[in-house]
């Protein structure tokens, strides 16, 4: 805990329940002897500190007297000690923060309007966020110019006019013309997230992919934004989503922006009382026969190098051939079925081979779906052909469907995931079929999104569900789901429950995740009009790509709590980008899919500094994962039969192959070339290079003043001795270490 003098009083004295927590620790007939031997060393340690540099070696020993009788009772382990380069696995590439007149112009025009209405200065506000007068909703400035609109002087209208033509206009949003960013910081993300073309991804690629290229360089992850100020959050969703779809075609698509979502490709809908939509099935129906035989992870352990996306449905095409083409032949009970039953072919295979998916469709299958107009009737059908028709000959164009079925589909795909998760389930198991139906109808949610839309429209002119199938096999969504499967049996505390409690848990989180629907964000519009201030209605955009850390009203008007969105950002889905306002979001983690933390605004104190990176440096996070796929995805590659868990394999063979002492290795710290990363936008020149050095030396400062009273006084004294030459390496050798 750090202690500043302009804390508020209801904080408590820390130091005084310091001293009470180690009485208490020690017990009753200890404590109290302790308690008050420690506050004598405690405060010798300090005055010899502010004796530095010429107490240096008492200093060490009253620091060992309390390291010791510290340790009886309490331990911490750093980070530092367990990374080779004793780094904390932290680093902090340089970002370019370019100034364009597009920003000096909102400058000055903003200006402006604050000294018309007599507000604060904005130059803050102006370096943190643009387009104030949109975003700026419960400000100072923006409460005054309500106050002032209905008597306006000249001054404040010839302001607000120039500021306007500098605004987001309605006409432009409809029409999905470009916005500029019209801020440094803004940009710099910009190019950070859109030149990786991660706009062009409905899921993040996995650390291992079973096919395709394999991870190299920098691999995409999420990123995390911390601000001070509340217009912030609002500004970075509505400006980055709205960049995101513009890039992904979505005026393509659709005829406007605010038409945009009203399009579900994948309804199951009756024509003339019959099924009209039996081909998005593929996308639904969880096969065991195609997920057994047509494991891609399978392909991947006994590959000897890495296969292209070609060479990966060839093999799974031979597969195909091998186990099941016996099934195909003429003369196997019937005339050849119709090109018009190709949807039932997977579920035809598993009704032939005498799976239980026949009983599972007609008793258990997509109960939770009764309300769903329509779907009733497609599964019956489904249900219906498949136990009545035969299957033709095993051409190119039902072995390509099979194929993308096999590799693509979200039903079939979540079956094996969770199938590693609870290996003792059979296949056909109908608590694993059923967990895996409800994912694939969460990825259903997904695929009906309008920016889901957008990409797979501009990708390929297939039928959608086509579309949807080829998307899931050209990005690896099985390394997706297993590796996700992996996080959430420990994320969601399901390591110690049953093996259907298991799969029920993952799958409820999945398909929660990915049914998170886009936030509404409302953007004022304040222009001038026959010489009157004016506030038209509010122009109303959506927070996709990036999100708000807040609850929210989606885009039918339903509630979204804040854990849904963290809960959505904790996944491989959208949203790519989280921005709040808490200082460090204290007891929130972020690291599953994130490894890079933005500090959009400075925090006060080290204390916070650390405590923001933290959230993306937890148990298994997304740096730590990449690295060990990196250096042990040859574990996967041990024999002929592939492991049940591809990562629990990994971590094993990680954890054998470590030097390390540590406990924190493999799991919380692992190095490799992927680091946590601090990202720090800052303008050239600004005060914030400045207070960023003060910020970071104050890091191992303040680990100095571990358990003092008055601590910012010392950090103040130790501050100046470094300014006076104190080399700090010497100053950490002085720190309390807590390491068991």
């Amino acid at each position: 805990m750090l202690t500043l003098s302009g804390d508020e009083p209801d904080d408590g004295d820390h130091y005084e329940d310091f001293l009470e927590t180690i009485e208490f620790l020690y017990g009753r007939d200890k404590g109290a002897t302790i308690k008050v031997e420690l506050d004598r060393e405690m405060r010798r340690f300090r005055k010899l500190l502010q004796q530095l540099p010429s107490s240096a070696t008492d200093a060490k020993r009253a620091r060992n007297k309390v390291q010791r009788t510290l340790k009886r009772v309490m331990a911490r382990t750093e980070r530092v000690g367990s990374t080779a380069e004793r780094d904390s696995m932290l680093a902090e590439p340089s970002i370019n923060v370019p100034l364009a007149p597009a920003d000096l112009h909102q400058a000055e025009a903003f200006a402006r309007v604050a000294r018309a209405v007599d507000a604060r200065e904005i130059i803050e506000y102006w370096k943190s966020a643009p387009y104030l007068l949109n975003f700026m909703r419960d400000y100072t400035l923006k409460h005054r110019l309500k106050d002032k609109a209905a008597n306006s002087n000249r001054a404040l209208i010839s302001a607000l006019s120039d500021a306007q033509a500098l605004g987001i206009r309605r006409e432009q949003v409809e029409a999905y013309q470009p916005i500029d960013p019209a801020n440094g910081r803004l940009r710099a993300l910009m190019a950070d997230l859109f030149d990786s073309g991660l706009h062009q991804h409905l899921w993040l690629p996995p650390a291992v992919t079973y096919y395709g290229p394999a991870s190299e360089g920098t691999p995409a992850t999420k990123a995390l934004v911390f601000s001070a100020w509340q217009m912030v959050p609002d500004a970075l969703a509505a400006l980055l989503s709205y960049e995101a779809e513009r890039r992904m075609g979505a005026a393509s698509v659709v005829r406007s922006y605010s038409e945009a979502t009203r399009r579900r490709p994948l309804q199951f809908k009756l024509v003339d009382g019959r099924p009209a939509a039996m081909r998005a099935l593929h996308l639904i129906y969880p096969s065991p026969t195609l997920a057994r035989i047509c494991d891609p992870l399978s392909v991947f352990s006994g590959a000897p190098e890495q296969l292209s996306v070609a060479e990966m449905r060839a093999a799974i095409a031979d597969r195909i051939r091998a186990a099941l083409g016996h099934l195909f032949a003429k003369g196997n009970g019937g005339e050849a079925a119709g090109r018009d039953a190709e949807w039932s072919t997977p579920a035809t295979i598993d009704v032939l081979l005498k799976t239980k998916s026949s009983g599972w469709l007609q008793y258990l299958g997509y109960r939770w779906t009764i309300q769903e107009e329509g779907f009733r009737e497609h599964i019956a059908e489904l249900r219906r052909t498949a136990t009545e028709a035969t299957l033709g000959e095993l051409d190119n164009d039902t072995l390509d469907l099979l194929v993308d079925v096999a590799l693509g589909s979200p039903a079939v795909c979540a079956l094996r995931a969770l199938h590693r998760i609870a290996p003792g389930l059979a296949w056909d198991d109908p608590h694993l079929m059923d967990a895996a139906a409800s994912v694939a109808w969460g990825f259903r949610a997904l695929f009906n999104q309008h920016d889901a839309v957008a990409l797979l429209r501009q990708e390929r002119d297939d039928h959608y569900w086509r579309s949807a199938l080829t998307h899931g096999v050209e990005h690896n969504l099985q390394s997706v789901l297993d590796e996700y499967a992996h996080y959430l049996v420990e994320g969601e505390g399901l390591a110690g429950s049953s093996e259907r409690e298991r799969v029920a848990g993952v799958a409820a989180a999945m398909t929660h995740a990915l049914s998170v629907r886009p936030s509404q964000i409302d953007v004022d519009d304040v222009g001038v009009e026959d010489g009157k201030v004016v506030f038209h209605p509010s122009i109303r955009l959506r927070g996709r790509f990036a999100m708000r850390l807040a609850e929210y009203k989606d885009d039918e008007g339903g509630t979204v709590r804040l854990g849904s969105v963290r809960d959505a950002f904790n996944s491989p889905f959208r949203p790519f980008v989280l921005a709040t306002t808490s200082i460090g979001q204290e007891g929130l983690d972020f690291h599953p899919y994130c490894y890079r933390v933005y500090h959009w605004n400075l925090p006060g104190n080290p204390v916070d500094l650390e405590q923001r990176e933290g959230r993306v440096h937890r148990f298994k996070g997304h740096a730590v994962r990449h690295n060990v796929a990196r250096a042990h995805a040859d574990a996967i590659r041990t024999s002929t039969k592939p492991p049940a868990d591809p990562w629990e394999a990994m971590f094993n063979a990680a954890k054998r192959a470590t030097t390390s002492k540590s406990e924190l290795v493999p799991y919380w710290v692992f190095d490799g070339p992927v680091k946590v990363e601090r990202r720090v936008p800052m303008l050239p020149m600004s005060r914030e290079n400045t207070r960023l050095r003060w910020l970071k030396r104050s890091l191992t400062l303040y680990r100095l003043a571990f358990g003092q009273p008055r601590q910012d006084d010392l950090l103040a004294y130790l501050d100046r001795l470094v300014d006076e030459g104190v080399d700090v390496a010497a100053l950490e050798e002085l720190q309390i270490k807590l390491e068991p």
